[in-house]
C-alpha cells in the first residue's frame, strides 16, 4: 500500500489571487511554509502539488519542481478528478488532502492519520468535533484528511454535482450509509472552539494571520496549545477572527 500526501493549490482565489504566493513570513510564502513542514514531518512520502492545468499555474509547477516534490495538473473546476488523477498518476492508495491556505496546519498530525487508518480501515478519517463535525468543515485550518483513491473513483462514479467535485470529501463524510468513516477526537482544549479561524481566504484574514505566525513563531515553542494561549492573551485577534468567520460562514 502506497501512501501519499497531496496538496490542493492554484493561483485562482476569487478573495485574494495568488494568497499563496505573497510574502507571509519574511522571504517565505505559505505553499513554501506548507512544503517544509510536511517534508520534515513525513520523511520519504510522497508529496504532490496538485494545481490545474491553466497557464497561470505554471508558477505552481515550478514551486513544486524548485522544493523537489511531484506534481499534477488538471481541471481547475473539478478537483475531484484531479485528485483521481494524482493518486493514478503516482500510484498512490491512500492520500491525506491538504488545503494549502492553512499556513497553521499540523503537519505532524498526519502520522496520526494514518496509524489510525492502518488499525480502523475507513474511506474516510478526519479529526471532528463531539458534535460529528470534521474540522474541514469549521475555519480551524489545522489539520489534514485522510481517504482513499478508492473511495473518491466511488464518487465520481455516484456524482458529478459541482458541490461534491469542487469539494473534494463532502460526499464521503455526508453519506456514511454507503462509505465507511473514522472520526478521531480533537484535542480538549479544540472542542467546540467554532470561534477560531487559522485558515486563509481574505486580504483581513492574511493580514491578521501573518501577524499572528510571526508571533507564535518567534516567541512561543510553535505548538498549538502555545497557540491558543496567545490567541487568548490577545483578545483583538479572537474578535478579528469571530467577524471573519460571519462574514465567510461555511
Amino acid at each position: 500500500m502506497k501512501d501519499g500526501i497531496i496538496i490542493q493549490a492554484r493561483t485562482g482565489s476569487t478573495r485574494l489571487p495568488a494568497k499563496i504566493l505573497l510574502p507571509f513570513y519574511h522571504e517565505q510564502r505559505i505553499i513554501d511554509i506548507l512544503i517544509s513542514n510536511i517534508k520534515e514531518a513525513c520523511p520519504g512520502k510522497c508529496i504532490i502539488l496538485a494545481t490545474t492545468d491553466r497557464e497561470q499555474d505554471n508558477v505552481l509547477a515550478g514551486v513544486a519542481a524548485q522544493a523537489g516534490i511531484c506534481c499534477y495538473r488538471g481541471s481547475e473546476e473539478n478537483v475531484l478528478g484531479r485528485f483521481i488523477g494524482a493518486a493514478e498518476a503516482f500510484h498512490l492508495d491512500r492520500i491525506v488532502r491538504v488545503c494549502s491556505d492553512n499556513p497553521f496546519l499540523q503537519a505532524g498530525s498526519f502520522n496520526r492519520l494514518l496509524s489510525e487508518a492502518d488499525v480502523h480501515p475507513a474511506d474516510y478519517t478526519a479529526f471532528a468535533f463531539a458534535d460529528g463535525r470534521p474540522t474541514i468543515k469549521s475555519h480551524l485550518g489545522l489539520y489534514a484528511e485522510l481517504t482513499t483513491s478508492d473511495a473518491l473513483r466511488r464518487v465520481a462514479a455516484l456524482t458529478q454535482e459541482p458541490l461534491y467535485i469542487e469539494h473534494v470529501t463532502i460526499y464521503l463524510y455526508s453519506h456514511p450509509e454507503q462509505f465507511t468513516v473514522c472520526l478521531l477526537p480533537l484535542p480538549v482544549e479544540l472542542e467546540g472552539r467554532l470561534d477560531l479561524r487559522f485558515t486563509l481566504d481574505t486580504p483581513d484574514d492574511f493580514a491578521l494571520l501573518q501577524e499572528l505566525y510571526a508571533a507564535w513563531y518567534e516567541q512561543t515553542d510553535r505548538s498549538v496549545h502555545a497557540l491558543l494561549q496567545w490567541v487568548e492573551a490577545h483578545p483583538m485577534y479572537r474578535e478579528r477572527m469571530k467577524e471573519n468567520i460571519r462574514r465567510n460562514e461555511k
